[in-house]
């Protein structure tokens, strides 16, 4: 009987697709960096930055829980419209352990995934072990968040794409192109290079000696400019204006990012942050927190005790509209 395959396996084709691996790469790692909800640039963090903040500066009533759950809290908010939370006990105390991940299965049972160092710990978990808070719900998915970022189309992603843009620019700048005839001699070409700092000039010979290999002139001799002309992308208007429809997407006023150093403007603008943003956050997550942490309220008062001269202004504009010097102060907060 005659064996049916052939001993020598045929030729496989092969194909090469140039820089395949590095898009992929970097598209995978825009999706990992933020859990694929946004690209990462410094307006996003700027963002995080005043959300984790004012969560950790909330006073949690009765018993405060950690600034630092407060804040994790504040950031899984902004990015990914929802933060879900283990309940465990230990020696006596309410520990939450943050949940990288999770399916949620369907009557108040939950799969976790808590992330560890070198493992991801998995475990089945019932809806009173967990806690979970969630804004900007879809009708569609009223159990799922969703992030103001999701709510604003390209904008964040092209504030990325802008960053990266300038980024693979600004290793252009100052590089250049130097000609060199054949007919300099060699001493001279060394002169001529060993002025110029290293790695900012490619020596290239000129056009004469690969069209007719005779030589050139000597005024081919002449720096050719490679550094990108950003002047014609007019990228800093475009820039600020982006930054500050993102900034004001996510709920902080563009004054309180002022570069004219004004004050007033700039407290006025935090009070507005902190009464039309971290406030009605506060409030839609309160009702789960009330649930399973037996939290009564989420107060400003730490956030706006910091603002003494609005305080003081307030107060000296109560007490000249004819109102009680005791109860302004009172309705300040001062005791």
């Amino acid at each position: 009987m005659k064996w049916p395959f052939k001993r020598k396996p045929p030729d496989l084709e092969e194909r090469t697709f140039s820089g395949l691996t590095l898009d992929y790469v970097n598209a995978r790692r825009k999706g990992l960096l933020t859990d694929a909800s946004v690209a990462l640039s410094a307006t996003v963090a700027t963002a995080a930055h005043y959300w984790q903040s004012a969560f950790a500066m909330l006073d949690v009533e009765p018993e405060p829980l950690p600034p630092n759950v407060m804040a994790q809290i504040g950031h899984d908010l902004l990015m990914r419209g929802e933060s879900c939370w283990h309940i465990r006990m230990g020696d006596g105390d309410l520990n939450l352990v943050p949940v990288a991940y999770w399916d949620e299965i369907g009557n108040g049972r939950y799969h976790l995934h808590i992330a560890r160092v070198n493992e991801t710990e998995t475990l089945r978990a019932i809806e009173p072990e967990v806690v979970k808070v969630i804004i900007n719900p879809h009708p569609a998915q009223p159990w799922r968040g969703r992030s103001p970022f999701a709510l604003m189309g390209l904008s964040p992603t092209l504030m990325a794409e802008i960053e990266q843009a300038i980024s693979g620019a600004m290793p252009m700048a100052g590089k250049g192109f130097l000609p060199m005839p054949s007919t300099i001699a060699q001493e001279e070409k060394a002169k001529a290079l060993s002025g110029l700092q290293s790695g900012s000039l490619a020596v290239v010979t000129s056009k004469a000696d690969f069209a007719h290999q005779t030589g050139g002139d000597r005024s081919e001799l002449r720096r050719v400019e490679l550094t990108p002309d950003l002047q014609r992308l007019d990228a800093n208007t475009f820039t600020d204006d982006l930054h500050m429809r993102i900034m004001t997407a996510c709920g902080i006023p563009p004054a309180l990012l002022t570069a004219q150093g004004n004050a007033g403007a700039m407290r006025e603008a935090y009070r507005l942050f902190a009464l039309q943003t971290v406030q009605p956050l506060a409030r839609q997550i309160l009702p789960e927190l009330r649930t399973k942490l037996n939290v009564t309220g989420l107060s400003l008062d730490r956030m706006m005790s910091a603002d003494v001269a609005g305080r003081a202004r307030a107060v000296g504009t109560l007490t000249g509209a004819g109102v009680d010097l005791d109860k302004a102060m009172k309705l300040v907060g001062w005791t």
